[in-house]
């Protein structure tokens, strides 16, 4: 009887020697597969402010931004991704909770339209919100509107987002006029 390869290979295989290769085998190609995941970003940092989030979360640390009573400003699109990483937003994915059934007086996910949409003018709401900080997408439209505002410093920007902080002071204003 004449062997051919197969026959001849799964004789090897069956050996302790052939288990003990097999396993090698295996084990290496696992780890090239396993290595090209790790190198693969969970979080798309074009998408998602991670740097910025890391700059107003120093900033906390250092005493320059106070995340209890900051009130930020931030697009629809990420909010969750900055209450993941513990900073209070405006609004996030939950569209549901920002409106008026859930928000007496207001309608949040309409104002945050309106603005992010340049359909209306910032800062009345920014006002009514008692917004101190603003994070926005560096290719906004509302970015381009901030970046010459007297009443706003830019504080932080990327390749990606741009942080401001508002600098009108809402309460003083409101004690001088009563």
């Amino acid at each position: 009887m004449i062997m051919d390869g197969t026959e001849e290979f799964t004789r090897l295989v069956v050996t302790w020697k052939g288990k003990i290769i097999t396993i090698i085998i295996t084990v290496f190609c696992s780890f090239g597969l396993y290595s090209t995941i790790v190198k693969d970003e969970y979080i798309n940092p074009k998408s998602y402010p991670v740097e910025a989030a890391n700059f107003i979360l120093e900033e906390a640390e250092k005493g320059n931004i106070d995340l209890n009573t900051m009130r930020l400003f931030n697009d629809y699109n990420y909010g969750s991704y900055l209450l993941y990483r513990g900073i209070p937003v405006f609004i996030d994915s939950r569209a549901d909770l920002y409106s008026p059934e859930f928000n007496e007086g207001v309608n949040v996910f309409s104002d945050y339209m309106n603005i992010s949409n340049i359909n209306s003018y910032y800062e009345p709401k920014f006002k009514d919100y008692k917004i101190t900080h603003v994070i926005i997408y560096r290719n906004s439209k509302l970015n381009m509107l901030l970046s010459r505002d007297e009443n706003y410093n830019r504080i932080y920007f990327d390749d990606n987002f741009a942080i401001y902080e508002r600098l009108v002071d809402d309460t003083e204003n409101e004690n001088k006029e009563q």
